[in-house]
């Protein structure tokens, strides 16, 4: 399995733009996690052109702080073979994200 937990500062297209963990090579499972500073800041999840998770709110939390327990919004997504994107289009100050790729073997 791999993860990789990023702090992002500024709205993006794709926060995974400079990560290799965004090649799916084989059908996976995808989790993310989710938090922010402000409230309102969103965040989705896309293979390709297939949307995942559309671009929603994420919870409200203390700066730099990601809880696996409550702030979970993918679910075990199974995925085929294309390359995962995470758009972050509203962010008012910091948003943490948490994002695992397990291959179905």
């Amino acid at each position: 399995m791999s993860s990789r937990r990023l702090g992002i500062g500024a709205t993006t297209n794709d926060a995974l733009s400079d990560q290799d963990i965004r090649n799916v090579e084989v059908p996976s499972i995808v989790n993310l996690w989710a938090s922010s500073v402000t409230n309102g800041d969103q965040v989705g999840l896309r293979l390709d052109k297939t949307i995942i998770m559309d671009d929603g709110e994420c919870n409200t939390i203390a700066g730099d702080i990601l809880d696996t327990g409550m702030d979970q919004l993918v679910f075990n997504s199974v995925v085929g073979r294309g390359t995962l994107r995470v758009p972050i289009p509203v962010l008012t100050t910091e948003l943490q994200f948490l994002i695992s790729v397990e291959p179905i073997i």
